[in-house]
């Protein structure tokens, strides 16, 4: 983390020199320190996530993938002949936990043709578009990824 709190200095200050950096260290390890003992920052927190980086880096490439593939089919139900749609709403549970399971979530709104209408306990209710976009909703890719990023995340992997 302080690591990241330097690069964003020098980012900022859109320069560096001899002057800047040394006060960005300073100013870096301030900020580490401040975290570190009012937020719970940690090195084993760091390095906790230093190990989802490249699960992370999948997830990304696997969202934007499902993106593209979505916005073809909904080009596709647009500009179809047929001007119907059947509309469904889908419940179904998760194991995800805590922020993964807020992860998901998002990451079903965001894809088109799919909103995350509920949320609770461990179930989640989508509304999709088409019956088209409902399927196999309940063992999506993101689902899998983000429960490969919790067993890693709870140490399990």
């Amino acid at each position: 983390m302080l690591l990241v709190f330097f690069v964003l200095w020098v980012v900022f200050n859109g320069k560096l020199n001899a002057e800047i950096a040394i006060f960005g260290v300073a100013l870096s390890a301030l900020v580490y320190l401040f975290s570190w003992r009012f937020l719970g920052y940690s090195l084993r927190k760091d390095r906790e996530l230093l190990r989802l980086i490249p699960s992370g880096v999948r997830y990304l490439w696997l969202l934007l993938c499902e993106i593209v593939k979505s916005n073809v089919a909904l080009i596709r139900v647009v500009y179809s002949k047929k001007a119907e749609v059947s509309p469904r709403l889908v419940t179904f549970h998760t194991p995800l936990r805590g922020a993964l399971k807020s992860v998901l979530a998002d990451c079903i709104t965001v894809t088109p043709g799919t909103i995350t209408v509920l949320s609770e306990a461990d179930r989640l209710t989508v509304h999709a578009l088409d019956s088209q976009f409902a399927e196999g909703i309940e063992d999506t890719p993101f689902q899998k990824q983000l429960l490969e990023m919790q067993r890693k995340k709870e140490g399990r992997a």
